[in-house]
């Protein structure tokens, strides 16, 4: 006779308990039940994860703390670019470092598992991920078009190398992603977070990655997810917001051929009635992205989700909810973050 798994046998009491309950009262039984399924059904431990969590950690006390090598207004910017790690008081510290650490694991083990890694860190912002990704021994080629980014991550590189106890194979590079063409087609990573909506051409920009990129190479994204519907009721509102300020926008504007990306390559950028420009951005769901990739010389490996706990819950207690939602196959696609990973064959 097959003995019972201790998930079953806990689903099971579960059951038992909801007879007789109604309404209200069986959400709040749920939520508090799920603290038994997470008991007893074993996690296993992630390397990558643990490791991605160790990094985050000194991370976070830099942009907190400060690093030595910035002076006051370059520590500013960089604390200015991590809203989720300086507003304490509005994010539980928990949420960022799981986040973080769940969408950044699948590149370290990626990393890890390949001879001579080599990555190409587009759209590297302030050089975070790049440190990361060279001090786990990979050759980093670290791309943004913002000069004064690129001139900060350069002076955070020695306080890395410092904290990592060795030199790191990083070369930094000030270009535009939509103009930019890797000098090589040795890449076995490619890694873009929050990058490829802003960029014009996506399909162009793509299949010159693809052209630089190893066989077996991969290429990794993560971004908010059009499926997710908080997301996906702020970029409608922040665009209904623009058309009251943006004739050009007003004119050209259609939320839904956004979301289905038709009739367009990637970002516009239109100018406003006072000179100001809108960032009219072309984001993705999991399914459109893994339909661009495929059209672009990538055949899609998986896809993962992550931020499906507000902070209004965490600070609640119900963070394990994130791992819960994260593991059930249709709700999981409705996470505020997806990371599609694909291969070049």
């Amino acid at each position: 006779m097959c003995r019972e798994s201790p998930f079953l046998r806990a689903r099971s009491q579960v059951l038992k308990k909801l007879k007789g309950k109604t309404g209200s009262k069986i959400v709040v039984f749920v939520l508090r039940e799920l603290n038994l399924l997470r008991r007893l059904v074993p996690v296993e431990k992630d390397k990558a994860r643990s490791m991605a969590l160790h990094f985050y950690a000194f991370m976070k006390n830099e942009v907190i703390q400060g690093n030595p090598r910035l002076d006051s207004s370059e520590q500013q910017r960089l604390r200015s670019h991590y809203p989720l790690i300086s507003k304490l008081s509005h994010y539980p510290p928990e949420i960022a470092a799981t986040i973080y650490s769940s969408r950044r694991s699948h590149a370290i083990k990626a990393i890890l598992d390949t001879e001579l890694p080599y990555v190409f860190d587009a759209g590297c912002g302030y050089g975070s991920e790049s440190f990361l990704f060279a001090g786990l021994g990979a050759k980093v080629l670290a791309v943004d078009m913002s000069a004064e980014q690129i001139r900060i991550a350069r002076k955070r590189q020695y306080y890395y190398e410092e904290h990592f106890e060795k030199p790191l194979d990083i070369t930094f590079t000030v270009a535009d992603l939509d103009e930019y063409k890797p000098d090589t087609n040795n890449v076995s990573l490619t890694w873009l977070a929050s990058v490829l909506a802003a960029v014009r051409n996506q399909n162009k920009f793509l299949e010159t990655t693809c052209e630089a990129t190893r066989p077996k190479g991969q290429v990794m994204i993560t971004d908010m997810n059009l499926f997710n519907p908080l997301f996906l009721f702020k970029e409608w509102s922040r665009r209904q917001q623009t058309k009251k300020s943006n004739l050009e926008f007003a004119r050209k504007s259609d939320f839904w051929s956004m979301i289905r990306r038709r009739g367009r390559t990637g970002a516009r950028y239109l100018t406003g009635n006072n000179a100001r420009s809108f960032d009219d951005v072309q984001f993705f769901s999991s399914r459109s992205l893994s339909d661009l990739l495929d059209d672009t010389g990538f055949v899609p490996k998986f896809v993962d989700f992550s931020g499906f706990v507000p902070p209004q819950l965490w600070k609640m207690g119900l963070d394990h909810l994130e791992n819960v939602f994260s593991r059930l196959p249709f709700l999981r696609q409705f996470g505020y973050f997806y990371l599609v990973a694909a291969i070049k064959q």
